[in-house]
């Protein structure tokens, strides 16, 4: 009977033991071929909702391999940003049902709008506080000593963690901080960004660094002018083709109240030149133009209680004829 007992138990061990070395040799090749295949297809995508489905679907399925020590810190950073994304779109579609019942004084409906427009900011806030997290397991704590990359994805990785730490503060705010993101998050990514080469990554990094400075006025050194380095950092975006900055410097302009500055933004979002990063980074520039265009339709519905007209991004209520055409480039900071 004891010899029986003995044999299954180590039959029951080998079943055990050969499943979780199976899992984890499945896991390695999910995950390796994520990184290196549907990463750098879904990046050089267009179509955000494609995305939105696949990354709310298949990020607990690619995370849950690490219950077998496969490491997918870096694709949770990728995916908990366009996941929090994903989750600010709905956040502003409650936005506009908000304002458009603002705009027919319907009480009760505004009131249910702002309340489900909270609920989904505190959503985006608490998955893009996870992305960053996860960027001190895939590198180093963001703040201290920067990290040794290895290759080119990994910079990109570590800029977009850092993107994940701006935006989580931004909407947990907005939230009427409902996730607590933690106080030190801005410092931490604003010391960060350094970390990053600010040429190569289309003046990002400084228009993080400037971003938070204009978000926290006492943080920033008295020699330094944020709002010029944020105007620098969009200019270069616009050479570069990847316009992350321009939804930076618009949001941080509208939390300030300056409307004005926002719509010269949005004015030259589509200016710019073609480059190979505008067809590699495709996905976040079509990002980048509905999260503007978002903005945009805020400040027209706020106006006129309807979105922005079909092809009429980039143009306004109160514009007189040919403003737009009319409009230097350096006038709009």
């Amino acid at each position: 009977m004891k010899k029986y007992a003995y044999s299954s138990l180590f039959f029951c061990f080998f079943i055990l033991n050969g499943c979780s070395l199976v899992h984890k040799g499945t896991g390695n090749i999910m995950i390796s071929y994520a990184e290196e295949q549907a990463v750098p297809y879904t990046l050089a995508t267009a179509d955000v909702n494609l995305t939105c489905s696949m990354v709310e679907s298949f990020t607990p399925f690619l995370l849950s391999f690490s219950q077998v020590e496969v490491s997918s810190d870096q694709l949770a950073i990728l995916f908990y940003l366009m996941a929090g994304n994903c989750t600010e779109f709905k956040a502003q579609e409650q936005e506009l049902r908000y304002l458009r019942a603002i705009f027919s004084k319907n009480e009760i409906e505004a009131q249910d709008a702002r309340i489900a427009q909270q609920r989904f900011l505190s959503l985006a806030a608490s998955r893009q506080l996870l992305g960053y997290q996860y960027l001190a397991k895939a590198f180093v704590e963001p703040g201290n000593e920067c990290p040794e990359f290895n290759s080119e994805p990994e910079e990109l990785y570590w800029l977009l963690g850092l993107l994940n730490g701006i935006q989580a503060i931004m909407n947990d705010v907005a939230s009427g901080g409902m996730v607590e993101v933690p106080l030190n998050t801005a410092a931490k990514v604003g010391r960060a960004s350094a970390c990053l080469d600010n040429q190569k990554w289309w003046g990002t990094p400084e228009a993080i660094k400037a971003a938070i400075w204009m978000i926290s006025p006492a943080a920033y050194p008295v020699d330094k002018d944020p709002e010029l380095i944020l105007k620098q950092a969009v200019e270069m975006s616009l050479q570069k083709g990847v316009k992350i900055t321009q939804v930076l410097a618009a949001q941080v302009y509208l939390g300030r109240g300056d409307i004005e500055k926002v719509k010269g933004i949005i004015r030259h979002y589509e200016k710019g030149i073609e480059t190979p990063a505008t067809e590699t980074f495709k996905m976040l520039n079509q990002v980048s133009r509905l999260q503007i265009q978002a903005i945009s339709d805020r400040l027209w519905t706020e106006a006129t209680g309807s979105r922005t007209p079909l092809g009429k991004l980039g143009s306004f209520w109160d514009d007189p004829v040919k403003t737009v055409d009319m409009i230097d480039i350096d006038e709009f900071l």
